[in-house]
């Protein structure tokens, strides 16, 4: 494969190539629960009372309904965090490793919320939201790693 450059040709080493093809990867990971705090994001502010209410919580003063669009707005940060990160080479990394300490955090409260509260997996929809938390954790550990690989592979550890 080569490059056009000035009407000339530059061959495209084959580190380059696994370099751009990890980048492409790590966008695509990313992208993924960015979609998903963006969805969540529409639905908290638009319409709190319908995103609060599949799990039994009730909304019933003005208050309430405010605090809960507060939450879309915390999504909100997090998906912007995350768009940023998908358009900039260098923030890549920082990317995944929000995604993987949200995850961890998130999958930690969720299993402190389990023994605390007597809540199981098969409660709801618990086991859906668990399996997407651990996939989006895992994928996005493996985003982080690629990341750091290519880091290491180019002499910058930023």
């Amino acid at each position: 494969m080569t490059t056009q450059v000035l009407n000339r040709s530059l061959p495209v080493s084959p580190s380059e190539r696994s370099s751009r093809l990890a980048v492409w990867v790590s966008r695509v990971l990313l992208s993924l629960p960015t979609l998903v705090m963006i969805l969540i994001s529409i639905r908290f502010i638009l319409d709190p009372s319908h995103a609060a209410s599949p799990i039994g919580v009730s909304l019933s003063t003005p208050e309430a309904l405010t605090d809960t669009r507060v939450v879309g707005g915390i999504t909100l940060t997090v998906a912007f965090i995350l768009l940023t990160a998908i358009f900039s080479r260098r923030r890549l990394r920082m990317g995944h490793a929000v995604v993987v300490a949200l995850m961890a955090l998130i999958l930690t409260v969720r299993i402190f919320g389990f023994v605390r509260d007597g809540t199981r997996l098969g409660t709801g929809t618990q086991s859906v939201k668990t399996t997407g938390e651990v996939v989006f954790l895992v994928l996005n550990a493996a985003g982080l790693v690629l990341q750091t690989d290519r880091a290491k592979n180019k002499g910058g550890g930023r």
